[in-house]
């Protein structure tokens, strides 16, 4: 029995050792991203590689097991780090709204799943969620036609109906401003860039103040996503690309109230986003809160934070929590939000990150009228 418990402890080893010192590597190769998003699952697999090492080596007496049983712990303690910050052991990078200071603005990015049947369900959901923003991903004309009973709630509405998964839009309570679907990368992938005015309530409680929200809808290419025209699967350049340029926008303007929100296919603590956060100088409600894993609903060992919301410096948070669509396969992220002025970003953008940035602009692009 003992030799089987060696034979896994190897393996374990090798499996560990990898997705440990792949992400590293800057390529886009989408096996090599994935290993950023199994930061969680690579713990948990150490931490049983280590209580297996424990074990052998409680046995056996030999080098070998101790050998796995550190490798394990140290690999265990490496990836939590990167966990770490989504846990209330951390410190929250926006804190909550004073009670009584009056409602926020209620945002939702829905994941509908373009072949998702369950239509009746997921729109008695949304009518119930009575949201003030609410970003529809995969939305085709079957969908559109299925929610169209909110279109009176919504009035206000931007963004691009389209088949196979390709659809966004937002739908508003409150009135759009200069509203732009622009294709930043591909033209098969839209992001919403609008503002939006709304009601900031006075510390009077007696008047009301206006203020502009600048909000950014995005939803890049997955990477690992199956390359229908040239085959193979398409690696991570095109949606790091995008996400560069959406921080770069924002960077222009970092005085404005921000919200990105969107299925952004990647994590919270992977490179690329944790870049887009130093370059925007936006703040993650999940810090300190939690994980709020959305992706993969149906699959509770492989779930990951890749539906996110940013918020400028100065936001304070009302609420934020998961409702599952019907039939979707992600979680729909709904959170609740109000700003008391402009703060300094938490995060200082590193020397580095602005050239990076470009590079990794450049290659998406390139790599985007590759795969075109």
């Amino acid at each position: 029995m003992e030799w089987l418990g060696v034979i896994a402890l190897r393996a374990i080893v090798v499996v560990v050792c990898l997705t440990t010192l792949l992400p590293p590597v800057r390529v886009g190769f989408w096996p090599v991203r994935l290993c950023d998003f199994l930061r969680l699952q690579t713990a948990g697999l150490a931490l049983l590689g280590a209580l297996l090492g424990g074990w052998l080596y409680y046995a056996q007496r030999t080098v070998e097991p101790l050998i796995g049983l550190t490798i394990c712990a140290a690999i265990a303690i490496w990836q939590f780090r990167f966990v770490l910050p989504y846990t209330r052991c951390w410190r929250k990078q926006i804190p909550p709204a004073v009670h009584g200071s009056g409602g926020g603005v209620r945002v939702a990015v829905v994941n509908l799943k373009f072949d998702n049947s369950q239509k009746a369900e997921v729109l008695q959901q949304l009518r119930e969620l009575d949201l003030d923003l609410l970003l529809l991903i995969e939305i085709d004309q079957a969908w559109q036609s299925a929610l169209s009973p909110l279109e009176e709630r919504y009035p206000y509405r931007t963004g691009v109906v389209r088949e196979e998964g390709l659809g966004l839009m937002l739908w508003s309570r409150l009135p759009l401003h200069n509203p732009q679907t622009r294709y930043l990368v591909t033209p098969n992938r839209a992001s919403i860039f609008t503002d939006i005015h709304w009601q900031r309530p006075s510390d009077s409680a007696i008047s009301a103040t206006s203020d502009v929200l600048r909000f950014v809808g995005v939803h890049p290419l997955p990477p690992g996503l199956p390359d229908e025209v040239n085959g193979g699967r398409h690696d991570s350049r095109v949606r790091d690309a995008e996400l560069m340029l959406v921080a770069k926008h924002i960077s222009q303007s970092p005085s404005g109230q921000w919200v990105v929100t969107g299925d952004f296919n990647d994590v919270a603590w992977s490179h690329t986003t944790r870049m887009f956060q130093r370059l925007s100088g936006l703040v993650d409600p999940r810090v300190g809160r939690g994980l709020y894993n959305t992706y993969h609903a149906q699959h509770p060992w492989l779930r990951f934070p890749i539906d996110q919301v940013f918020l400028s410096p100065g936001a304070r948070l009302h609420h934020i929590d998961r409702v599952r669509p019907c039939g979707s396969d992600h979680f729909a992220i709904v959170t609740e939000f109000s700003f008391v002025g402009q703060e300094p970003a938490p995060l200082a953008e590193q020397a580095e990150d602005r050239q990076e940035a470009e590079e990794m602009i450049d290659e998406g692009r390139e790599q985007a009228v590759a795969e075109s």
